[in-house]
């Protein structure tokens, strides 16, 4: 064309620059032109709202998806009163509509207006990623030359285009505080903080997102945009006539049809700083603390009170006010006061009897005392009227009697009652609501009368405190001039409370399932208040108090939690926001209150002094005893479907320092690898032979090592040195190539494994040492000088997320299970008789000489080669090459143990332990203590090995200490401690694993199955909270498996199996009893088969943690479709009794139910036969790669999770399991999805 634009180069301009004739309802054009002298301008108060798409939308978005925008913009727009100003296909500007609607205010209109857009674009997918600007200003426009229509300018529609511009975030409105301050409707939103925008007139801007909502937000909304438009003719219901007599004595249902009839919109109570209309009713009816009367065809309320300044000389001559000090209320909370009498004056009274009658209850003077003894000396009257905010829709005049009254004979008996002669203090009861009050004798000018100043400020801006709740203005009096936790601020004319508040998301993981620690209820002043609930901590911050001082403040006085404690919280730095949020009061009506919030996520590490269930704490307030109900829930129950926000990194902690680097252990010498070693596979038979040439174990060394391991003087620093002599085959570790990736099969680098190796003999030396330094160095680690750390200990330098944790793993863990571990192993020895534990020496020299060599073999230069004259070994032939590194290290210590001087120098009975240790054992201690397998896969080789006389319950115990030290030090800086354990496993898994080690010794003297069944009922009977007696019978099993897989939902799973339909029930009742053995069934469950073969689920516990919490069903119904289907692709066999099937569910493990059967059209979800032992679920295609459509092959089943009401057939074959029924072998795919069924087909 000229330009140098491609033909797709146009399409897409054309794409995102379409006309605005092409736009629905766009005709007005706007410019920032300078404009002509000689042409007028209009100019007027508009807002306005600008809107454009992020640069990512604009780059993918299409014509159709532009249109569809366009559209939803006009259908708002039409619905707020909003007009187009410009409209562009990717950008606009919309203005308010100002004669559109009388009763909102336009700049809620344009709030509401940006939110709805926002939320239609987030519903999008993918998002349709919209930026939002709100401006209130000045709006001018100019009839331009040769344009249809007028051109718009001004800060209005800058500033609200810039607004969206510099926008903080995509799917927010933006708006600066000006703007912010003129909202009625929707001042009560949470806006948040934003950084000022470069330029503009406010420095302080505000966002808001667009799933946020306040109380009654939208109904309060739409109500106002239908009632400038109905009529009221409800009001013209006929009413019985009523006196003003009988409006006193009716109900409130009677009440409120009376205010109707004059017109009152009884609905507008309650919303707002509105009374509600039970409480107004409470004012004029019961306690006639005010009173209606009509004029003129209205209704006016009167509210009348009288302020008395009660007068007496002293001694001296000296004038004296008389004042209340302190009230002890009848909760027994204390305030202190300086304030002057005061009374309401009810109706039908003058304020003569009024004070009368006040002086009588109070100090039981009577009226012929106070004729002698009192005299008014000056009164003044002031009335006000005004629309109160706490009555809408009613004038009320303010009537306020000011009252100067002087003591004429302060020497008659009856005012001792009142402190006289000698002015003394004195108390008062109220025999009504049992409140003391202390009163003194104040001399005129003694003390500022904050009271009085206080009354004054809210007067001058229409607030009238006779209207507050009964002690509402001395709680206000107190926060303002004596805690001060609150100012008072004046901001364009309106008297507004400024508060500062912390709330704090305090978390925890909970059976490994993350809670939220959140109030559902406080107690105080005798009442509940229900509408705190499931909010997070919060505490008030007093003036000039940094957020940081009352984060730690709120866990101190909210929760009582300790120094010590505080130190185990850790604060999420990143989290940290900022929001401004306005609400009213029920105790100040007409005060509006600016809350500056402070919000910020914390982690407690240790639940040591917080209940991890439900708990009540109670404190002390001023006085009074407040009792807050806490709750712990999932982040699901407090959030819903709302993201919670996260830090990206790991955050340190308020007073949290860069933390040193972590430490290692000085390299061994590096062993150099003759170059033959390369060459061929042949040269490995001899390498190891060659590297250990003339290499001696320091067998003194060692036994010093073996024999001080558990002296007090005996140091790490000494046995580290020991043993660094004493095995010469630590060297090997570094044998090798040190740059090749693939000098180790782990993929670590040699220094890696040395430094792992060095932890796990460290990690025995201090489980050895549990009695006396062990426990707090497998902890915190030791100095470079050998000395145990502690949580006191200055260097190393470390986070306090990793103190916290560190701590909570000391004085949590449950040591004597590790203890039980050694003990069961013959490594400590408790005499049966009493007396001090020591240990087994032998026995000890063999784990430490294992521990030296058990990953030499990962060095992959130093793999043997099975030699022909050792023939086959664990299926491995002749010439080829042993790559399993456990393997390796076997064939070694059965058919060259002179190679490894450490092995090869231990008693015989030491040496056959070690040996039993490399065998393949093909054990998964993660399939046990979640009960994920069958006990036939679970136990069939460790039992085969006890069967064979090869392994005892002492050696099976060596094997499992082994293993534990192994992992203990498989984080590669030993000198830090164990933190494998400490800062990177779960503590109740851990503890999980150690209390399981006891059951699989059994297996010497019980089956498989057995063994398996007392591990679930053991599960069982110590679950915390318990639950009941264990279950009998068909489906016991089913039942102890489950709640097993995911501990932290037992009452929710146990719940749902009882409601799961009866051939799902059936399902989970036959195959989680399946066994995997031959001739072995469980007692406790008579209905389970004895044929197979059985189904290992592998990750079935991961999808039941995760959906359990929500929905527990559903998860049930998940996994019974797996077993189902994966019985028609397995059917039962007596002669594959033996087999255990593994059925993969990774790709499921993640997902919730709800997405699980919101597969995406043209997919379905299926289970694929992969082998005779394996089977995967994947996510499929109706089309094959041809694109043809795909048709079964009868190594797939299609799973419908759970979608009985389309009538899945049923795919038993087997009478044990079910009736028989047609199977979905011969059923094409397509034919499946023709159903329709919900899950996606």
């Amino acid at each position: 064309d000229g330009t140098g634009r491609s033909a797709t180069d146009m399409e897409e301009y054309r794409h995102t620059s379409l006309s605005v004739s092409e736009l629905p309802g766009r005709s007005i054009c706007s410019t920032d032109e300078v404009v002509s002298p000689t042409r007028d301008t209009t100019c007027e108060q508009a807002v306005c709202i600008a809107w454009s798409l992020s640069k990512s939308t604009k780059e993918d978005i299409t014509p159709a998806r532009l249109r569809a925008l366009h559209r939803e913009i006009q259908a708002c727009s039409d619905m707020v009163g909003a007009v187009a100003l410009e409209a562009c296909a990717t950008h606009g500007v919309l203005k308010i509509d100002s004669d559109h609607f009388t009763m909102v205010r336009m700049e809620d209109s344009a709030v509401r207006l940006g939110q709805l857009l926002c939320r239609w674009g987030a519903e999008q997918d993918p998002p349709c990623c919209l930026q939002i600007g709100v401006h209130a200003g000045l709006l001018r426009t100019l009839a331009l030359p040769g344009v249809p229509g007028d051109g718009c300018f001004g800060e209005a529609l800058n500033l609200a285009r810039a607004l969206a511009e510099h926008a903080p975030k995509d799917l927010c409105i933006h708006l600066l505080r000006s703007t912010k301050e003129r909202l009625l409707v929707f001042e009560q939103l949470p806006f948040i903080i934003a950084p000022g925008v470069y330029s503009m007139p406010d420095p302080q801007s505000y966002y808001l997102d667009w799933w946020a909502e306040g109380p009654n937000m939208e109904t309060r909304f739409q109500d106002s945009l239908r009632n400038h438009r109905k009529s009221q003719t409800w009001f013209d219901r006929t009413f019985a006539e009523q006196s003003g007599s009988g409006m006193m004595t009716q109900s409130l249902e009677g009440f409120t049809e009376w205010l109707q009839r004059y017109r009152v919109n009884t609905a507008e109570f309650g919303r707002g700083q509105a009374k509600r209309l039970e409480d107004f009713y409470k004012e004029v009816v019961e306690e006639k603390r005010s009173y209606l009367v009509e004029e003129d065809g209205c209704l006016r309320r009167k509210l009348e009170l009288v302020r008395i300044n009660l007068c007496a000389t002293d001694a001296f001559g000296n004038e004296r006010t008389l004042k209340i000090a302190m009230e002890i209320m009848d909760d027994g909370r204390t305030r202190r006061r300086n304030q002057k009498l005061a009374t309401v004056v009810p109706e039908g009274c003058t304020w003569k009897e009024a004070v009368r009658e006040d002086f009588l209850h109070k100090f039981q003077l009577s009226a012929e005392v106070q004729e002698e003894t009192i005299s008014v000396k000056d009164s003044w009257f002031k009335e006000e009227r005004m629309i109160s905010p706490s009555i809408p829709e009613i004038e009320t005049t303010y009537l306020t009697h000011e009252v100067r009254m002087c003591v004429l004979n302060k020497q008659h008996k009856d005012l001792r009652a009142i402190g006289l002669p000698d002015m003394k203090n004195f108390t008062t009861t109220s025999p009504k609501t049992g409140k003391q009050s202390h009163w003194t004798w104040v001399a005129v000018g003694e003390a500022s009368d904050d009271a009085d100043q206080l009354s004054q400020l809210l007067l001058d801006h229409g607030i009238n405190p006779s209207e507050f709740e009964p002690g509402a203005f001395n709680d206000l009096l107190e926060e303002v001039y004596e805690t001060r936790i609150s100012e008072l601020v004046v901001s364009r004319g309106e008297l507004l409370r400024h508060l500062q508040i912390i709330k704090v998301w305090l978390s925890t993981d909970i059976l490994s399932v993350p809670h939220v620690l959140v109030t559902t209820a406080k107690l105080q002043k005798g009442r509940q208040l229900q509408k705190i609930k499931d909010r997070p901590i919060s505490m008030r911050i007093a003036l000039g108090q940094i957020w940081q001082d009352a984060l730690r403040t709120a866990l101190t006085q909210r929760l009582g939690l300790d120094p010590g404690s505080l130190a185990k919280v850790l604060v999420d730095m990143a989290s940290y926001r900022s929001l401004e949020e306005i609400e009213y009061s029920c105790s100040y009506p007409g005060l509006k209150t600016v809350y500056r919030i402070h919000e910020v996520q914390c982690r407690c590490l240790n639940l040591q002094g917080i209940p991890d269930q439900d708990f009540a704490f109670s404190r002390d307030e001023g006085g009074q005893k407040v009792v807050t109900f806490y709750s712990w829930k999932t982040e699901k129950e407090v959030f819903g479907d709302k993201k919670r926000r996260t830090s990206n990194q790991d955050t340190p902690g308020v007073l949290d320092v860069q933390p040193d680097p972590k430490r290692r252990v000085p390299q061994p010498t590096v062993t150099a690898v003759p170059p033959v070693a390369h060459e061929s596979a042949s040269a490995r038979s001899w390498l190891l032979e060659e590297l250990m040439r003339g290499k001696k174990a320091d067998w003194p060394r060692a036994r010093n090592a073996a024999r001080r391991i558990r002296d007090k003087d005996y140091t790490c620093g000494e046995f580290y040195q020991d043993c660094c002599a004493a095995f010469p085959e630590l060297s090997l570790y570094l044998a090798g190539d040190q740059d090749d990736p693939s000098a180790m099969s782990s993929g670590r680098s040699g220094d890696d494994e040395y430094q792992r190796t060095i932890g796990a003999l460290f990690a025995v030396y201090w489980l050895m040492r549990l009695d006396s330094d062990g426990a707090q160095s497998f902890a915190f680690g030791v100095d470079n000088d050998w000395v145990p750390l502690s949580k006191d200990s200055d260097v190393p330098k470390r986070t306090a997320m990793e103190m916290g944790q560190r701590t909570l793993f000391l004085e949590q863990v449950d040591w004597g299970l590790f203890e039980e571990v050694l003990r069961s192993a013959g490594i400590l020895i408790a005499p049966q008789g009493g007396g001090a534990t020591f240990h087994d020496e032998d026995r000890t020299l063999a784990m430490l000489a294992l521990t030296a060599i058990h990953d030499i073999m990962k060095v992959t230069s130093l793999l043997p080669v099975v030699d022909e004259s050792h023939g086959a070994f664990n299926n491995i032939k002749p010439g080829e090459v042993i790559n399993d590194h456990d393997l390796a290290l076997g064939y070694v210590l059965q058919f060259r143990p002179e190679l490894l001087p450490s092995f090869a120098g231990l008693p015989k009975s030491q040496q056959e332990s070690v040996a039993f240790t490399q065998c393949q054992m093909e054990f998964n201690m993660g399939w046990l203590v979640q009960a994920e397998a069958p006990p036939g896969v679970l136990f069939r080789k460790f039992k085969s090995l006890i069967t064979k006389g090869k392994a005892s319950p002492c050696d099976i115990a060596f094997y499992f200490t082994h293993w534990l030290t192994d992992l203990a030090g498989a984080v590669p800086c030993p000198m830090e401690g164990c933190e494998k354990f400490v800062l990177k496993f779960p503590q109740k898994v851990l503890m999980s694993f150690l209390s399981s080690f006891t059951f699989v010794q059994r297996l010497s003297s019980q089956s498989e199955t057995a063994v398996f069944e007392d591990y679930l009922r053991w599960r069982w009977k110590t679950h915390e909270p318990s639950l009941g007696a264990l279950p009998q019978g068909a489906g016991c099993i089913a039942k102890l498996r489950l709640v097993t897989m995911a501990p932290g939902h037992s009452e929710r799973i146990l719940k749902a199996f009882g409601e799961l339909e009866a051939g799902d029930r059936k399902v989970l009742q036959a195959e989680l009893a399946m066994t995997g053995c031959r001739d072995q069934t469980y007692v406790g469950d008579d209905g389970a088969s004895a044929k197979g073969p059985a189904f290992l689920i592998y990750y079935a516990p991961a999808l039941m943690q995760k959906n359990c919490g929500e929905d527990a069903l559903g998860a049930m119904v998940v996994l019974a479709d797996v077993f189902r289907q994966a019985r028609a692709l397995w059917p039962l066999s007596a002669e594959r009794a033996e087999v255990t099937v593994t059925v993969r569910i990774d790709v499921l493990k993640e997902l919730t139910i709800q997405e699980l059967q919101n597969m995406q059209p043209g997919f379905f979800w299926a289970l694929w036969r992969t082998s005779d032992a394996e089977g995967m679920v994947q996510k499929a295609s109706l089309l094959d790669v041809t694109g043809s459509p795909r048709r079964s092959d009868g190594f797939h089943r299609v799973l419908g999770f759970g979608m009985h009401s389309m009538e899945l057939p049923t795919p038993f074959q087997d009478p044990e399991l079910g009736e028989e029924e047609e199977g979905w072998a011969a059923i094409p795919c397509l034919d499946v999805a023709a159903k329709q069924r919900p899950c996606g087909f």
